[in-house]
């Protein structure tokens, strides 16, 4: 990845606890790349997403981020909102994979994707 930039703090930390946490499907993990595709595909829709597998919630964020870049473009006033705006609706049948993603996807919540929601991710 020498020619782009490189993931945010959080993203990095998605990746550790996912390898320290569930190893076994540590290669299932989106990465840099593919996280930068699916947050611009992602940016250019409505921003009403369906994600099938959430695993630990990587590809998750992508989504959320270009959900929300969706909404800005469009200029909606129910950006963020279920009824009308952009959302991500993502499932997993894997019970600790959805606490894991929980757990990730409320720390961008927070904290967004800088040091801060990393050091919150760190304490799963």
């Amino acid at each position: 990845s020498g020619h782009s930039t490189s993931s945010p703090s959080l993203f990095r930390q998605i990746e550790l606890n996912t390898a320290a946490l569930l190893p076994s499907g540590a290669h299932m993990v989106s990465g840099q790349t593919q996280g930068a595709l699916l947050k611009m595909l992602a940016s250019q829709t409505s921003g009403r997403i369906l994600e099938i597998g959430s695993f630990t919630g990587y590809a998750t964020a992508c989504f959320l981020e270009g959900a929300a870049i969706a909404g800005e473009l469009a200029d909606r006033e129910d950006a963020g909102c279920r009824e009308g705006g952009p959302f991500v609706l993502s499932l997993e049948r894997d019970r600790r994979a959805l606490g894991i993603a929980s757990a990730h996807i409320k720390a961008m919540s927070e904290f967004g994707l800088g040091e801060d929601a990393a050091e919150e991710a760190s304490k799963l």
